[in-house]
């Protein structure tokens, strides 16, 4: 029975009749307005069961079968091939194939194709690599692939809507770079795609709703933190300007919204500070607007994470985590904490809109094998 029925039935009550209208009119949602997410629980990070190795530099993607490939990372020196699998249905970790070649601060990105395509980082000795590779999940084996043009560590990576992976900046032993390139599952190669109009490391990365990927950030030549931002176009190959941040930062963290914006949060200035600040990028207007501060300062590459009801979660570079509301335009901080400050974690988010975080090093450089869980 619609609403007009229903009003027409309790015509002669006026008490019932106020109360359907208020029901169906005044708490029905806007369909225009954003919802408001500051209404819905708060969520809490609990621990989780201990990987096998303490990693920190390492990174975490998705499988087909839900299941989790922690790959590499760092501990006191020594850098890994080993790669293990976390099990969401368990919590429990087991141990998985090795990768070709040891590596940290590497990319890593699920494929279309039951493949993870893992790039880059760099060696025990610090040395910065080019060399690739694929996990197959069926066979479940690395495969070796093509090198890139360029050796890259703390490089940003995307994938493109017509399955090519793009590769921008990082640092190859002497300077940051400027260029990118893109990577080709269908036969393993790689293949210059245009430059940046700046060198960048440790930047942000980030597909907008059309398709197109924003830039922003990083660290450039001559230790420069830069505040400006481009916009690389797959149908041109070409990168072109986005103005810039009202904040110079690197190691940051970045989003998509679900309004199209980026949230940009984090990171350290230009001195080494970290910032709590944040602000977001319009593609619409091409701009970069303040807006709520986080409520802690957060560096060294936090994670941000937009859940299934809108808000973003932002973990690392503090021991707690914080939830961002694109209504609000302001940051709360959920229950439960990280046993201390971690840098370099891995997170990932499931299906069911958890998140899992695991490792990272504390602020001595001393990488954990702790996880957690937020839900």
């Amino acid at each position: 029975m619609d609403q007009s029925h229903r009003i027409t039935h309790v015509a002669g009550n006026p008490t019932i009749l106020l109360f359907l209208f208020c029901a169906a009119v005044c708490l029905a949602p806007s369909q225009t307005a954003p919802r408001n997410a500051s209404a819905a629980p708060m969520g809490t990070l609990t621990p989780g069961k201990d990987m096998l190795t303490a990693r920190a530099g390492h990174t975490a993607a998705l499988l087909p079968d839900r299941k989790v490939m922690i790959a590499g990372g760092r501990q006191h020196g020594a850098v890994f091939a080993g790669t293990e699998i976390y099990d969401p249905t368990t919590g429990s970790f087991s141990r998985g194939r090795k990768m070709s070649t040891a590596r940290f601060g590497h990319v890593s990105v699920a494929l279309g194709d039951a493949k993870v395509l893992i790039a880059g980082g760099a060696t025990q000795d610090g040395a910065a690599l080019a060399s690739s590779e694929e996990f197959e999940f069926d066979p479940g084996e690395f495969a070796v692939r093509g090198n890139m043009h360029a050796k890259r560590v703390w490089a940003a990576a995307t994938v493109l809507r017509t399955g090519l992976v793009l590769v921008t900046g990082g640092d190859d032993g002497n300077q940051r770079l400027d260029s990118a390139e893109t990577y080709n599952l269908l036969d393993g190669k790689w293949k210059l795609s245009g430059k940046m109009a700046a060198a960048r490391s440790n930047h942000t990365s980030t597909m907008l709703s059309d398709g197109r990927v924003l830039i922003a950030g990083g660290t450039g030549r001559n230790r420069t933190v830069r505040a400006s931002a481009e916009i690389y176009d797959p149908q041109t190959k070409q990168f072109t300007p986005a103005g810039s941040m009202h904040q110079a930062r690197t190691g940051h963290a970045a989003t998509l919204l679900a309004d199209g914006r980026v949230l940009v949060a984090g990171g350290a200035d230009e001195h080494g500070k970290p910032l709590a600040s944040a602000e977001l990028f319009d593609p619409k207007t091409g701009s970069f607007t303040p807006t709520g501060n986080m409520n802690e300062p957060r560096f060294k590459r936090p994670v941000a994470k937009t859940l299934l009801d809108g808000r973003v979660l932002i973990v690392g570079g503090a021991a707690s985590a914080e939830l961002y509301d694109r209504g609000t335009g302001q940051f709360q901080t959920v229950s439960g904490s990280l046993d201390k400050a971690r840098y370099d974690l891995a997170v990932i988010q499931l299906a069911d809109g958890s998140v899992r975080i695991f490792g990272g090093a504390d602020a001595g450089g001393n990488s954990t094998a702790k996880t957690w869980m937020y839900h």
